[in-house]
């Protein structure tokens, strides 16, 4: 059974010799391509903003790029990655009668990491080969990680079949941060499945940032509201009462001024375009959303004044671009009925304060959060096992990549004394070439995430 299983664990670190090999040429092209994208991404040489390239590698920053809440996740993800790194050193020394003198953790600021010590006489005594497996055997280990975290995520929701219902019905909000402008009686609680946004049907996650960016990006949608409507609903205690059908009045900011001081929490300034002249009127939100979207008049039918039978489309009045007034449809467990909760915001607010979940739990006493939190590690997991595969055998001074491409070049030229100097101005032009490659993707990289 040793035997056997010995002979498994060698031909596995030989398959890991192959790999990295592969990874090597591979991950240098990939760092030579996102150089040169981060370089353009800067736009030093051209005023017109370019379109961000997509980026395989990213640089990392906490509060930038990386939200504060997920750091932990970050911090577990490396520190697994890097011992199950040096594991597989161990192991494949172990396996090649290398002597392992040590194995420790440490932390470099706040990220963790971890190290192996190899006997240095035993390890430079071994062949090329055996030293190709020792050194290859973490990079192995990473891009096995990396397999069985994408396994996990793509077999996740049949794993959690016996206990979580996935998709379909929505998505449900399984956290908001404690300064979210949607928490509220009438807002968005914790529990709740939002079905809708806006007219944008949310089946699960990919369709929630569909219709979050949607709302973003395509203009305000107007209401449908006849004119024997708008007189009654026009607020009249409003700036705007007596000529409610009129010009309104403006702020100092510039804005119209037709609700008046202190408005009821209810309504809003309205705007809309009879003949070409722009009206506004104080009028509840809720009502105004209850009646039919529109983009213009022509959508509302006749709207002729003087019949006071036909509509106007009318525009709720917004303090910015960025800003919406959306309709958001949620189901609110256990018992109550579908509902509608209206926010006035950045669409943005609901990736940036809500967490949400395409599971939802057959039970009331399973916790809404451990299948967000099961598929965000295995996220992490597998980007930061990865980058650690990717990034090692660089052929890079300090990294698993310097040892194993020496490595190389004495496996395919042997260990001739009339060839060392031929293979120490290789090897220390190429590392070099692989040092620079690092340190500047790492430089511009931060460049464009602290500028941008």
């Amino acid at each position: 059974m040793y035997s056997m299983f010995s002979h498994f664990i060698f031909n596995t670190y030989c398959t890991g010799i192959l790999f990295a090999a592969l990874a090597m040429l591979s991950s240098t092209i990939l760092l030579i391509h996102t150089l040169v994208n981060s370089f353009l991404d800067l736009n030093i040489f051209t005023t017109t903003p370019a379109v961000p390239s997509s980026q395989v590698l990213t640089v990392i920053v906490p509060g930038v790029n990386l939200p504060l809440n997920d750091i932990w996740y970050l911090l577990t993800a490396i520190l697994l990655s890097g011992i199950l790194h040096e594991l597989g050193h161990a192991v494949a020394a172990t396996r090649e009668g290398i002597e392992v003198n040590g194995f420790g953790i440490f932390l470099f600021v706040i990220y963790p990491g971890a190290y192996v010590d190899l006997n240095s006489t035993d390890l430079n005594r071994a062949n090329a080969r055996k030293q190709l497996r020792v050194y290859c055997a973490g990079v192995w280990h990473n891009f096995i990680l990396c397999l069985m975290a994408c396994l996990l995520i793509f077999s996740l929701p049949f794993m959690l079949a016996p206990f979580y219902g996935h998709g379909g019905e929505g998505v449900i909000v399984t956290y908001q941060a404690q300064n979210s402008p949607l928490h509220g009686s009438s807002g968005i609680m914790v529990g709740d499945v939002v079905q809708h946004i806006g007219n944008c049907h949310v089946h699960d996650s990919k369709t929630w940032f569909k219709c979050v960016n949607e709302s973003r990006t395509l203009p305000q949608m107007g209401s449908c509201i006849k004119w024997s409507e708008l007189e009654k609903l026009t607020l009249k205690s409003s700036v705007v009462s007596s000529i409610a059908l009129s010009e309104a009045g403006t702020l100092s900011d510039g804005h119209p001024d037709c609700c008046g001081v202190n408005p009821p929490p209810t309504h809003l300034c309205y705007h809309y375009k009879v003949s070409q002249k722009k009206m506004f009127a104080c009028l509840p939100g809720r009502t105004m959303m209850s009646f039919k979207d529109c983009t213009n008049n022509v959508d509302c039918g006749r709207h002729d004044q003087a019949d006071g039978v036909g509509g106007i489309c009318a525009f709720p009045l917004l303090g910015g671009t960025a800003t919406r007034f959306m309709r958001l449809k949620i189901l609110r467990y256990p018992n109550l009925p579908t509902q509608h909760v209206l926010y006035l915001g950045e669409p943005a607010d609901l990736v940036r304060f809500l967490t949400i979940s395409e599971y939802y739990p057959r039970w009331w006493w399973l916790p809404l959060r451990l299948p967000a939190v099961l598929l965000k590690f295995l996220q992490y997991m597998f980007s930061m096992s990865g980058a650690l595969a990717v990034l090692n055998i660089v052929p890079c001074y300090a990294l698993d990549g310097q040892w194993a491409f020496k490595s190389f070049l004495d496996f395919f030229y042997g260990r001739h004394p009339d060839l060392d100097n031929f293979k120490e101005r290789v090897s220390t032009v190429v590392l070099c070439c692989g040092t620079s490659l690092v340190t500047l993707n790492v430089i511009f990289g931060f460049l464009n995430v602290l500028i941008k």
